[in-house]
């Protein structure tokens, strides 16, 4: 009797650890890691994207190059503001200027942000961004 109670025991044990979900795997870093705008309707050829250093933003508009020095708390509240953004003159598209137009608004006005896995939203009174690592975070079922 014993054995038996204890073989079910086991068995529910062991069916209930396949229930668990699955843990979440970290938040990618914010410094280093290269973050791609999410655009709705995304532009022809490289997508905008940033990249965090050292009290350093470099990264491409859709357009141009662009690089600012930018500020962070340091107390982990995920305030920031960056300071004058520095783009290259090349032209291109309207639609692509116009999509580099709006990164750079919202970038501008940006106070604070959020990361969730490789998902980093940046929000402030311009509007919000919403970017994804590159590469992707690795989810595993």
């Amino acid at each position: 009797m014993k054995t038996t109670t204890a073989t079910i025991l086991l068995a529910m044990l062991l069916g209930a650890c396949g229930l668990a979900p699955k843990p979440e795997p970290p938040p990618k870093p914010f410094i280093g890691t290269k973050w791609v705008v999410q655009l709705e309707l995304p532009v022809q050829g490289e997508q905008p994207w940033v990249r965090f250093g050292d009290g350093r933003m470099e990264g491409f508009g859709g357009c141009n190059r662009i690089s600012a020095r930018y500020g962070e708390d340091s107390v982990g509240a995920r305030s920031i503001v960056i300071y004058r953004i520095d783009r290259g003159t090349k032209g291109c598209d309207s639609g692509t200027q116009m999509a580099e137009a709006r990164v750079l608004e919202v970038l501008q006005s940006v106070s604070s942000y959020h990361i969730t896995i490789d998902l980093l939203v940046m929000a402030g009174s311009g509007g919000a961004l919403k970017f994804r690592s590159d590469p992707p975070a690795e989810i595993k079922p």
